[in-house]
């Protein structure tokens, strides 16, 4: 009778440590799942940054080149500025007995010069303006590879979280599947 009442005791005690065993399994499948739903997620955030990434680099570029351009036609502009003031600086010292064609072409050479200036001036802006949108894309470029390393770091860590359960999850199909009923024994 002692034997039976043991024996009872003993299959009680694995049928509970059996259910807390499933109920384990249970919550790491889940886990398992939250996980690589997780892992997913993130990979895909990794793709749209690396995407984005590229398309701000290939802007950054198109800017470069805006840039070099605008370079260009300010030192054009400044060369025209230069001349219109050196024909201006020979009307000045030549002796025109017409006065007033000299008067004239002053006051054309005076045009040129104001123009050439605004053109320098508005080159020199578009420029600045320029060189700041390419400042700032080039920092969201940055900021988007330090989120990317960031993110890949993280799934990294998750995905090493998700193999570590899933061997817990294996011991414990395992031991499920061994049974508690041919050991009596604690295995913890």
């Amino acid at each position: 009778g002692e034997e039976i009442d043991n024996l009872q005791k003993i299959h009680v005690f694995n049928m509970q440590k059996l259910k807390n065993s499933e109920l384990r399994l249970a919550q790491a499948e889940q886990k398992i799942r939250e996980l690589a739903l997780n892992i997913k997620r993130k990979e895909e955030l990794i793709k749209e940054l690396v995407r984005t990434g590229k398309d701000a680099q290939s802007v950054s570029r198109q800017y470069s080149l805006k840039i070099s351009i605008l370079e260009q036609e300010i030192d054009q502009a400044k060369r025209e500025l230069a001349e219109t003031q050196k024909q201006l600086q020979e009307l000045d010292s030549k002796e025109l007995r017409d006065i007033p064609e000299k008067v004239m072409l002053q006051k054309e050479c005076q045009k040129k010069m104001e123009a050439a200036k605004l053109k320098v001036q508005n080159l020199a802006s578009l420029s600045n303006q320029s060189h700041r949108e390419a400042r700032e894309l080039e920092q969201k470029v940055a900021q988007m590879k330090h989120q990317q390393s960031q993110m890949q770091k993280r799934l990294c860590e998750e995905s090493e979280k998700k193999k570590q359960l899933e061997a817990e999850l294996q011991q414990d199909q395992q031991q499920i599947k061994v049974g508690f009923f041919l050991f009596p024994y604690d295995k913890d």
